[in-house]
């Protein structure tokens, strides 16, 4: 749980700097109901989540980490409005 983590907020936050702009950047890392929960969010440009490129292995491989730790990813964003990332994964 600890590396998958790590990872996808290392990506979040390279993601961030290559491509949002962004001037504020929050991560919060939360313990809950047997879950460990991180979340990443930041101010910059947005996106739109269903509508990226076809050379992005990003979020895809930040969503196939987390799946295989047994966990979910979801990603909020809309263009002009920031991001949210929310990973969640099981408790060691």
């Amino acid at each position: 749980a600890e590396t998958t983590l790590y990872r996808v907020i290392q990506e979040a936050l390279t993601n961030i700097v290559k491509h949002s702009g962004a001037r504020k950047v929050s991560i919060l890392l939360q313990q809950q109901r047997g879950m460990v929960l991180a979340v990443v969010e930041d101010d910059g440009s947005g996106f739109d989540p269903t509508d990226t490129r076809a050379d992005a292995v990003g979020l895809a491989g930040m969503r196939e980490r987390v799946s295989l730790a047994g966990g979910r990813l979801q990603v909020e964003s809309s263009p002009g409005s920031g991001t949210t990332l929310v990973a969640e994964v099981p408790s060691p």
